[in-house]
């Protein structure tokens, strides 16, 4: 078994290092365009497009999060709930994405799936899910999930201070760590993704395993009345609950993560459908009977205080000091510095299908691989630079709630505006020659309202206002609102000024690919 996962793993390296080069350098070493006419090879199966999705999503969220949601809702049975729900709901949203990612089967995933579902006015809102893509959502959380990194080490090392500026410094050292290894060597960076891949599944599984030895009585652990106090407790806060959906959300987003790639997945109508909501299942799965592990263990007023090091001090209670103190909290710190490793890799991605459409000025410039390094340098170093100012920028305190927040309120309403997208599609292009599935209106529709619902309830005060907190309630909302509307300033000088001036139509490739599709003639197929 494991041969054969190596070979798989080791598949997936060769294959994504050939295919994620669609530049090549000129002689002075400044990127330029490939030839337009290559094609990526299709090399993308079943078990590497769901291990795209499963990796991403079990990142930093189900080990940093389930404690700050508890004391969000107030009892571990409702945390529960809001975990399940957030399976249902991302199940639903997934079905909207697998016909999306069906019709429109070319890398850039969100991006296209908004422009053809609104390409008016000027493809606005795929402009604007690119720029806070770009500015926003991926180094904002790249920067929050550096000092998770720094409290479980710091956890390990027995540093009472783990927190804040300490925690900070060990975020700011992996970060560049990483930075340097995806600038150096794509070939020993893919290496390390996979690598860390499989440390964050088995460290996942412990978790699991351990927690239902010790409910069966296997393992011998202070009881506690987590559980039997059933919802006595519960808060019934419209705002909180808004958070804390926001948290779960944070730690389920990566699902849509195969998209980006749909011009490399073999056989779309089978893998696309089974990969996203296989990896959808498993992860719900997974994610539920971890947080049922960490409240069976540790008391409620320990795992609200513990923070984003919750998961340490489950191991702790479980496994003693030596392994539970130390040697899990620095795998746990591994398995987050691999989703870094694997959000930075693909900051290249997100820069080359902004460029290939025409959004970013000047791409050639700065998308692309470098000549002697064979790694796309420049656009790494912009999204380093950023990243910094997202760590570095916050004042001290709960600077983790606060970039999720920030960040997740951009991802979610694009989400949602890509989601409702498939059921305009619907009817704007009923006939669509590649929608060999259709998603479950009732369903996806639960998704469109639970987007409306965190991005607009983070704006609704909490009962007794916010005094004590760290920063204002609206702050990142509010944040994440600013930043998404002056995106609106680039849209203009790229997207209607600038043709104006050259008379360049920088918008015109929404219409070349309908066109395309619809020269496929292809029957659609029912599902």
């Amino acid at each position: 078994m494991a041969s054969v996962v190596k070979k798989l793993w080791q598949k997936d390296v060769v294959t994504a290092s050939s295919e994620n080069e669609p530049w090549e350098a000129s002689d002075s070493g400044a990127p330029t365009p490939a030839d337009s006419s290559s094609q990526a090879q299709k090399k993308i199966g079943i078990f590497s497009a769901t291990a795209m999705g499963i990796s991403v999503m079990i990142g930093s969220g189900i080990f940093s999060t389930p404690a700050s949601i508890l004391g969000l809702v107030g009892t571990p049975s409702m945390a529960i709930i809001l975990w399940g729900l957030g399976g249902i709901i991302s199940y639903g949203g997934a079905t909207a994405f697998i016909e999306l990612g069906l019709m429109y089967r070319k890398n850039g995933g969100t991006m296209r799936f908004l422009a053809h579902g609104y390409p008016k006015p000027k493809v606005l809102f795929a402009y604007l899910f690119a720029w806070v893509m770009i500015v926003c959502i991926r180094p904002g959380a790249i920067a929050a999930n550096g000092p998770v990194v720094g409290k479980y080490w710091l956890y390990a090392a027995g540093d009472a201070n783990n927190t804040g500026w300490h925690a900070r410094g060990v975020g700011f050292g992996c970060i560049t760590f990483v930075t340097l290894a995806n600038i150096f060597s794509a070939k020993w960076s893919l290496r390390l993704i996979n690598i860390l891949t499989l440390v964050k599944i088995i460290v996942l599984l412990i978790i699991v395993v351990t927690g239902i030895v010790a409910a069966a009585g296997g393992i011998k652990i202070d009881h506690n009345d987590n559980w039997s106090r059933g919802f006595r407790g519960t808060k019934n806060d419209a705002h909180s609950y808004a958070s804390a959906l926001t948290k779960v959300f944070w730690a389920y987003d990566g699902f849509t993560n195969l998209v980006y790639s749909l011009g490399e997945l073999r056989k779309p109508e089978r893998n696309l459908p089974w990969s996203i909501g296989g990896s959808v299942v498993v992860v719900s799965f997974l994610y539920i009977m971890a947080n049922v592990a960490f409240f069976f263990v540790v008391p409620i007023d320990v795992a609200v205080n513990s923070e984003e090091i919750l998961a340490a001090e489950f191991t702790y209670r479980v496994f003693g000091h030596s392994v539970g103190r130390i040697a899990l909290p620095i795998l746990i710190g591994l398995s987050v510095l691999g989703t870094i490793t694997a959000q930075t890799y693909g900051v290249s991605r997100l820069l080359d299908s902004a460029n290939e459409v025409g959004f970013v000025p000047y791409g050639n410039r700065i998308c692309g691989n470098h000549k002697k390094l064979g790694t796309p340098v420049y656009s790494l170093v912009i999204m380093y630079v950023l990243t910094l100012v997202y760590l570095l920028a916050p004042p001290p305190g709960k600077v983790f709630d606060l970039l999720v927040d920030f960040v997740q309120w951009s991802t979610w309403l694009f989400y949602g505006l890509a989601a409702a997208g498939a059921i305009i599609l619907r009817y704007t292009r009923p006939h669509h020659p590649l929608r060999s599935f259709k998603a479950f209106h009732p369903l996806n529709g639960i998704f469109i309202l639970f987007c409306v619902y965190i991005t607009i309830f983070p704006f609704v005060p909490p009962k007794g206002g916010d005094k004590g907190a760290p920063y204002p309630y609206y702050l990142s909302p509010l944040l994440g609102l600013i930043t998404t509307l002056a995106g609106i300033v680039p849209w203009y000088l790229r997207i209607i000024w600038w043709p104006k001036k050259t008379g360049e139509d920088v918008t015109r490739w929404v219409a070349e690919e309908e066109a395309d599709d619809a020269d496929q003639q292809k029957p659609e197929v029912q599902a």
